[in-house]
């Protein structure tokens, strides 16, 4: 299976390094627009050497497209004519959210959503259209809040800030686009959920070394409560669960036995 991956930063990279050594896939073609990333990666990788080519050759050549750079991508694929019939893992679900009309036109293309730093997330999916709440409140270190469109447009000084703090409360379109970074988590319990009125909370807490989300759905079925403390990969702005998700999303393509939907 030939396999090319669009963004070659620390996910994308964790990703190539484990299909540098899957016998089960080849990687074949890499880009980034950021070049450094992509040299650096490629020094890594000790087996089969992958092509640097451009975004529209990775797309028509790929069996396989790995999309881990940022939800402008996501729509960009999306949209491109040749994704027909193609394998494509997401990882910025934020940009799946917010282009779902793209996304219903997508018939021939077989799409994978890790599910990432959220547990329990098949349960969501098996209880999906019985919802009647659905909250997931996000605690995060200072470090992986910074930059943060959200933060830089309300003038949020996060040194400032010396206990927990909800910095944010409101739903998914205000999540993603103030927090486009840090709120893939939300995005793929809307997807999985299809729940509207999800309602989001994020915690600063500079005492904070780990990544924990809670989600709380309540229905006829009953309560779902999760909450998973995740350790920061090296980006502190991602969970390192959510690459050993991915991790295990590419295992299950390859496998004739899954364990859950």
């Amino acid at each position: 299976m030939k396999v090319g991956i669009i963004g070659c930063g620390n996910i994308g990279k964790e990703l190539a390094l484990f299909i540098d050594k899957d016998r089960k896939f080849t990687l074949n073609y890499l880009f980034d627009i950021n070049k450094k990333n992509i040299s650096n990666l490629i020094k890594k990788i000790n087996n089969n050497k992958p092509k640097i080519v451009s975004f529209e050759s990775l797309i028509k050549n790929s069996d396989l497209i790995i999309e881990s750079a940022n939800k402008e991508v996501v729509k960009k694929i999306l949209k491109n004519r040749d994704i027909g019939k193609k394998k494509i893992l997401f990882m910025s679900t934020g940009g799946l959210a917010e282009n779902l009309d793209l996304l219903r036109k997508i018939k021939t293309s077989e799409i994978y959503l890790p599910s990432g730093a959220i547990a329990g997330l098949d349960a969501i999916k098996a209880v999906s259209g019985k919802i009647k709440t659905l909250e997931i409140i996000t605690t995060k270190p200072i470090k992986g809040l910074e930059g943060a469109p959200f933060i830089i447009k309300n003038n949020i000084n996060l040194k400032k800030i010396n206990r927990k703090e909800i910095i944010f409360s409101g739903n998914l379109k205000e999540a993603i686009e103030g927090f486009p970074k840090n709120i893939n988590v939300a995005a793929t319990l809307f997807l999985a959920s299809k729940f509207e009125g999800i309602k989001i909370k994020i915690i600063a807490d500079p005492d904070a070394k780990i990544n924990t989300h809670e989600i709380v759905c309540s229905g006829n079925f009953g309560k779902i409560t999760v909450k998973t403390e995740n350790l920061p990969s090296k980006n502190p702005k991602t969970s390192y669960i959510a690459i050993l998700s991915a991790i295990q999303v590419l295992k299950n393509i390859k496998s004739n036995v899954k364990i859950g939907a």
